[in-house]
């Protein structure tokens, strides 16, 4: 069987946080960088990314070969999609819109072999180091080193998420503050009183049942040490891209402005 990076589960073994980056842009180099920058984990957002399977076989290949972890944002609850990013060789899934225990026992489900599970099962894939030598010990093993989260991102979600959280068997669960901004009206204000009220819920409901707490982006937690969160996305590469860039534009003219030479007119 072919290497499994297992940075968040041996951090969590050790009582130690985990630190990623979101990845919407299909660039092998991007998740390279992650790695090299000594980040743990790639969260590759296959829901709000453009990536055919081929691209996501590209970015955990990129994970894989600079020792971080891989965890993609599946776009549904679509149990054929699941298999196929995990016989990629992905280290575990983030599942959007949980609603009920019904939908997280479901996706939960589809990662393990059965008789557990309802995975597919295949001697030859990727995931196994394109074909098996000891199915038993690799099938397990799999089972054993899977990681699935769950994001709670809908009012339902919240009506269940204790039992969610109890009951589904994920590792850990995410909050989606904006869709929720969204579903009641407030436009994305992720601030917004209510907002936070949920936050705090969804983080009791993980405290409660034993599971993670998994920072969706660090810079929305008011109080990240307070949240407990053990698992943190730092930032989208999108976004540190776009902010990188602006802000080296800004900089460099007001060299010119603070000198008096500026020729951006000229």
């Amino acid at each position: 069987m072919r290497a499994i990076q297992r940075n968040i589960r041996g951090k969590l073994s050790n009582n130690e946080r985990s630190y990623g980056i979101a990845i919407q842009l299909p660039c092998p180099e991007i998740v390279e960088i992650v790695g090299a920058t000594g980040y743990d984990f790639a969260w590759i957002d296959a829901e709000h990314g453009c990536f055919s399977l081929s691209e996501i076989r590209d970015l955990i290949r990129s994970a894989d070969a600079f020792d971080i972890d891989s965890i993609v944002r599946v776009p549904s609850h679509d149990v054929t999609f699941i298999q196929r990013v995990l016989d990629l060789g992905a280290t575990g899934i983030l599942v959007p819109h949980i609603r009920t225990v019904e939908d997280g026992i479901a996706v939960a489900a589809a990662t393990r072999y059965g008789p557990s599970g309802t995975r597919g099962a295949c001697p030859g894939t990727r995931a196994v180091g394109h074909v098996t030598e000891d199915w038993v010990s690799d099938y397990q093993r799999a089972d054993q080193d899977v990681l699935i989260f769950g994001l709670i991102e809908d009012l339902e979600g919240m009506e269940n998420v204790d039992a969610i959280a109890r009951e589904c068997g994920f590792d850990g669960l995410m909050y989606g503050p904006f869709d929720l901004s969204m579903a009641l009206g407030l436009k994305g204000d992720v601030t917004h009183p209510t907002v936070r009220k949920m936050h705090d819920r969804v983080i009791e409901a993980t405290r409660a049942a034993g599971i993670e707490y998994v920072a969706s982006n660090a810079s929305w937690e008011s109080d990240l040490e307070a949240s407990g969160a053990r698992i943190i996305a730092v930032a989208g590469d999108r976004f540190a891209l776009f902010n990188s860039f602006r802000q080296g534009l800004a900089d460099v003219k007001c060299r010119f402005s603070t000198e008096g030479n500026d020729t951006s007119q000229v």
